[in-house]
């Protein structure tokens, strides 16, 4: 299997992982049960971890798409707006073990989810320009069915 094709089978646990976080936040804030909490920390963690593979993945095949008429706006929008994701969440990540760690994480939730929103706003954008690259321009796709 071609290197360039790993990139878009890492990439949906981040983003599903990532989503499903900021949902169990909002469960919590509704039902006010703390296994939700505990449950959306550990899936930012593993969305936020799974984040930095799919990134290098998405230069390995960025090099690969390169070659594709008229691709390369497309692709450094997809790079920087996926570079700027990943990092926004695992700042997320870090503040909220910080105020997890001093149990005073209630103190800045609505905060958190406010900048929690705003990061699946960046992700679903990153997302549209991903889809872009494959359905508009044929990255990833083999040459042959292209023709």
């Amino acid at each position: 299997m071609p290197i360039e094709r790993i990139h878009p089978m890492l990439v949906h646990f981040p983003i599903a992982l990532l989503i499903t976080s900021v949902f169990l936040d909002f469960l919590r804030l509704v039902t006010k049960r703390d296994n939700f909490e505990r449950s959306a920390f550990h899936l930012l963690f593993l969305g936020a971890l799974g984040s930095i593979p799919a990134i290098i993945f998405g230069h390995i095949a960025a090099d690969v798409a390169s070659d594709r008429p008229h691709i390369a706006d497309t692709i450094e929008t997809h790079e920087a707006l996926g570079f700027i994701t990943a990092l926004s969440f695992i700042m997320l990540l870090i503040v909220r073990y910080i105020f997890v760690k001093n149990d005073s994480f209630s103190k800045i939730r609505p905060y958190y989810l406010i900048a929690a929103v705003m990061g699946i706003g960046l992700l679903l954008t990153t997302s549209y320009y991903g889809g872009r690259l494959v359905y508009d321009y044929g990255a990833a796709v083999s040459a042959a069915i292209l023709k």
